[in-house]
């Protein structure tokens, strides 16, 4: 009986204190707005002022993949099955999504080697970095963006009104990422062997992935890979969100949703107890 009871409180302290850690993440995040208002203007306006050519990528990099992909499905390289929509467009909206994951991740992961001294030289919660870098995402993703949209209106797709909820379907899409390259992030200073071994694996992975071909494919070992691969559900809800008004398997992607909560709460935890410790290192060497 006393086990329990030992048990039983030690339990409700790990959810106290839990939950007082993340209570204490929101209101920095909150008490420090007005300061990531400016490292996002700051980060925004570098990027704009750097060259034209430099804003004009975020469209010209998705157009040149469509473009490739397109001539090699048309010289019957590239057999892509049942895609449901125009190809081009199909290519240019999964390439696009894939991107939003990819960028997130790379920009994560990059968040100390490319920050550590002015975490090391200014005092200030490291979930104010990570929540601007989500932001300034979120704002470089609607630029590329909006060209799927007319590509899509181009090519007659109709939408309905839960194409409204595409933004809220790329969330767990953001933290499968972010998880991920917080953990690559620590690894970046620490191991960089293993980090740029998961920089390796996730640009194979985009081709393990129903971006230029349909989720159903009949290609033997790769369609067993991407039916386990968790990246299938969670772009593909997204896509069919937009372009179908139709939920495309909705129990497995609350799954993978679910998952890829924890999972960020779980690397963003690691992150912030591990990072002091890195940073040392990175001014070390």
């Amino acid at each position: 009986m006393e086990d329990a009871n030992h048990i039983m409180e030690e339990f409700s302290k790990n959810r106290e204190s839990f939950f007082s850690h993340w209570a204490n993440t929101f209101r920095n995040i909150k008490s420090y707005r007005f300061f990531i208002n400016q490292l996002i203007k700051i980060n925004i306006q570098t990027e704009f002022k750097k060259s034209f050519i430099g804003l004009a990528w975020l469209f010209i990099v998705p157009i040149l993949a469509v473009v490739m992909w397109v001539l090699l499905n048309g010289a019957g390289v590239v057999d892509p099955g049942d895609t449901g929509i125009p190809y081009p467009a199909y290519v240019l909206l999964s390439t696009s999504i894939w991107g939003f994951f990819a960028e997130i991740y790379k920009t994560t992961s990059n968040i100390l080697k490319a920050n550590g001294r002015v975490l090391l030289m200014n005092k200030f919660p490291y979930e104010v970095l990570i929540a601007e870098k989500i932001i300034v995402h979120f704002i470089r993703f609607s630029i590329p963006f909006f060209v799927n949209i007319l590509v899509l209106i181009f090519f007659d797709v109709s939408f309905t009104w839960l194409a409204l909820l595409f933004p809220l379907t790329l969330i767990p899409l953001l933290f499968m990422g972010a998880a991920i390259g917080l953990l690559v992030a620590l690894l970046r200073i620490v191991a960089i062997d293993i980090s740029n071994l998961v920089d390796e694996f996730i640009r194979i992975l985009m081709f393990m992935t129903p971006i230029v071909y349909a989720p159903k494919l009949s290609m033997g070992w790769l369609s067993e890979i991407v039916r386990l691969n968790p990246l299938t559900y969670l772009i593909g809800f997204s896509r069919d969100v937009l372009t179908k008004g139709t939920f495309y398997e909705i129990e497995i992607y609350f799954i993978v949703a679910a998952v890829a909560l924890l999972f960020f709460l779980f690397s963003l935890s690691i992150f912030k107890i591990a990072s002091p410790k890195v940073i040392e290192r990175l001014i070390n060497n």
